[in-house]
């Protein structure tokens, strides 16, 4: 009930903190950590929507349940990482640039502490994509890729993402989105 009075609220033109006031709500907010920023290229990429957005990380609640706002997102899923990646692959669901390697980074970690613990380790990266054609293709760099600006790695992961058939990929091919899994132990 709260949730759609807020999202009316929102919807009439309410700003976000006011939408809080008239609820006497208050964010908890203690549990998130920062992750990452991301700033839209200068240049227009495949999209020409500009944004400069934070990700956080947080553990969820023992039986959280996910809710959509049916605006902004339309469908609800708990997905790990690799999952997610996975359907986008098939095509099974859609993500932009910042999701799919926010997504990449978070599969080298094996448990939410992991991601807690790192997150809070270090200020967050502020990552901006830069575009260039090659080949046919939109290419969007990340720091640490030869072609960008930025020098120093900001993420673990593949540094290039190509469009092509209306999906963005690795140019070293799909895997690259995987944390590398070590080789098992040799048997004795």
């Amino acid at each position: 009930r709260e949730a759609s009075r807020a999202q009316a609220l929102l919807r009439s033109g309410c700003s976000f903190d006011g939408m809080l006031a008239q609820l006497g709500l208050r964010l908890q907010t203690q549990s998130l950590a920062p992750w990452s920023r991301w700033i839209t290229p200068r240049m227009p990429s495949v999209s020409t929507k500009r944004f400069d957005t934070r990700f956080f990380v947080s553990e969820v609640p023992a039986g959280q349940l996910a809710s959509h706002d049916n605006h902004e997102a339309t469908d609800s899923l708990w997905l790990t990482p690799a999952e997610a990646l996975h359907r986008y692959l098939k095509g099974q669901i859609e993500m932009a640039p910042p999701q799919i390697m926010s997504l990449s980074h978070l599969t080298h970690f094996e448990c939410v502490a992991d991601v807690l613990s790192a997150a809070r380790s270090r200020p967050p990266p502020v990552i901006g994509p830069e575009p260039f054609d090659q080949d046919g293709a939109r290419v969007i760099c990340y720091p640490g890729d030869e072609r960008h600006s930025v020098r120093e790695r900001a993420l673990p992961g593949p540094t290039r993402l190509a469009y092509r058939n209306k999906r963005f990929c690795p140019v070293d091919g799909p895997g690259a989105l995987f944390a590398p899994r070590p080789a098992p132990a040799p048997r004795t």
